[in-house]
């Protein structure tokens, strides 16, 4: 994918997220990213008590993270903001992290495997330790 993934989401973040809504952005980015079928399983409280149980507070911040990536990636494709040839990719990256967190959320995967396959999402982004930690302190300032 050729888009700069890192500059759109700094871009995004810092446009239409403001202070004030900030987790409440994370919050619906991160049920953006489960899907629906999981609703029936489990409460929006019981999916929240599994997010919230993740024992490592770097794995927590990359399913925060993915989440974003997830969403505002939608919002690019929607908004026409992403060039045709790499919409495909973007979506498949987008159905990805949503696999991945429901996967988790399902008990499928465990923590370990959840982390791992987000860091392989932020590699496919192309994005560094370094941006990504970056847009989380973004983030959570």
């Amino acid at each position: 994918m050729d888009v700069i993934i890192y500059k759109l989401v700094q871009n995004y973040i810092e446009e239409k997220v403001t202070d004030d809504l900030k987790d409440e952005f994370i919050n619906a980015a991160l049920h953006f990213n489960i899907n629906n079928d999981v609703y029936k399983m489990f409460s929006p409280i019981e999916i929240e008590y599994k997010i919230n149980k993740i024992s490592s507070g770097e794995i927590k911040d990359y399913v925060e993270l993915c989440s974003v990536y997830g969403y505002i990636l939608f919002r690019l494709i929607k908004d026409n903001t992403i060039k045709e040839e790499d919409r495909i990719e973007a979506l498949q990256i987008i159905l990805e992290i949503n696999n991945i967190i429901t996967n988790y959320i399902r008990g499928i995967i465990k923590e370990e495997e959840l982390f791992e396959r987000l860091m392989n999402i932020t590699t496919k982004l192309n994005l560094t330790k370094e941006k990504n930690l970056h847009i989380i302190e973004k983030l959570n300032s």
